[in-house]
């Protein structure tokens, strides 16, 4: 055991010597060439797969618009669908907050909405890499480009979390819960409580607006979920998996009682039922290299990844100590 642990000091010992020679600069940008090139084979791939398949630019943003459209025309908005040859159909299965908060949107022709929307999310994606102080190759991050292409809220809603976080941003907060009510999730890990409330307040006033479309969505749930979770294989989290669920769930508390602003982002993406691979845009306000990698790699299901995470928070202090240790084993074990 005491020649293995030599052995792996002596190892620790030449790769620190090649760190220090190459240098922690250049070792930073070739890093972040390497994370860009991956961001980008990733993302060609993933939106080569859309035009393969013929999936339209801004599809979800339509979905919104229609049920909206539905609404209005005192039809049932969730019957709202966009069909992508040859025959896959997705519905609208937006809240009815979303619903009365998105209405205004039928001043404009479903194209010239969708064009609206679409230029709306670039601007947000481009806000969120600036006020995170990220690169901006970050813009390859294929979730935020499957954001982009698809037209979906969720960068909107993002972009809204971030300009929230000032003493003003209630209103903001506000808007992106009303716009997607798991934006309330990240809030608790960021925000004060009464902001919490203030942001759901203005949620349950759509109540008062639309009563009928509330009573008609709760009379429905249980068909919209249930679609929703079909159309979307169930999703890229953990909700629908039982034997992921217990323990993406017990990473997300464990993490909560260490870093609970690093939990709150996360739990969308690892437990919220039927997400989209686009919901990891909301690991970016505490985003890491191994999530980055991790995140950007479609195959790998998300709650995996941040388990994996989660265990290298509570491991990476005794690992690193060991390192050490064994690294001046490894120099006491170098001849003079």
């Amino acid at each position: 055991m005491a020649a293995l642990t030599r052995s792996i000091g002596s190892a620790v010992v030449r790769l620190r010597a090649i760190r220090e020679r190459v240098g922690e600069d250049r070792l930073r940008i070739l890093g972040q060439i390497a994370l860009a090139a991956w961001f980008a084979a990733q993302t060609f791939m993933r939106i080569a797969m859309f035009v393969h398949d013929k999936v339209p630019i801004g599809q979800d943003v339509e979905i919104y618009y229609r049920g909206v459209q539905e609404w209005l025309q005192g039809r049932d908005p969730w019957a709202a669908q966009v069909v992508v040859p040859p025959n896959h159909v997705f519905s609208y299965a937006g809240s009815p907050a979303t619903t009365v908060l998105l209405a205004p949107s039928a001043l404009l022709s479903e194209g010239q909405f969708t064009v609206l929307w679409l230029a709306l999310s670039a601007v947000s994606a481009v806000a969120i890499v600036r006020w995170l102080k990220l690169p901006m190759w970050w813009l390859l991050f294929p979730p935020t480009v499957e954001a982009m292409y698809s037209g979906n809220p969720q960068l909107v809603v993002l972009m809204l979390l971030l300009a929230g976080a000032g003493r003003a941003g209630v209103v903001w907060d506000s808007i992106a819960v009303v716009l997607k009510v798991y934006a309330v999730i990240p809030l608790l890990g960021e925000r004060k409580l009464r902001r919490v409330c203030l942001a759901l307040v203005l949620t349950m006033a759509t109540v008062v607006v639309a009563p009928s479309l509330w009573i008609h969505y709760a009379q429905e749930f249980g068909a919209i979920s249930a679609r929703l979770a079909r159309e979307s294989d169930n999703g890229w989290s953990a909700f629908y998996h039982p034997k992921l669920l217990v323990p993406t769930a017990i990473a997300i508390l464990l993490l909560w009682r260490r870093d609970p602003k690093a939990a709150a982002w996360l739990a969308v993406p690892a437990l919220w039922p039927s997400t989209e691979f686009h919901y990891s845009t909301f690991a970016q306000p505490v985003m890491t290299p191994l999530l980055a990698v991790l995140l950007a790699f479609p195959p790998l299901r998300v709650p995996y990844t941040i388990m994996l995470y989660v265990a290298w928070r509570f491991a990476s202090a005794p690992v690193h100590a060991h390192l050490a240790a064994w690294a001046a084993d490894g120099d006491s074990a170098s001849p003079p």
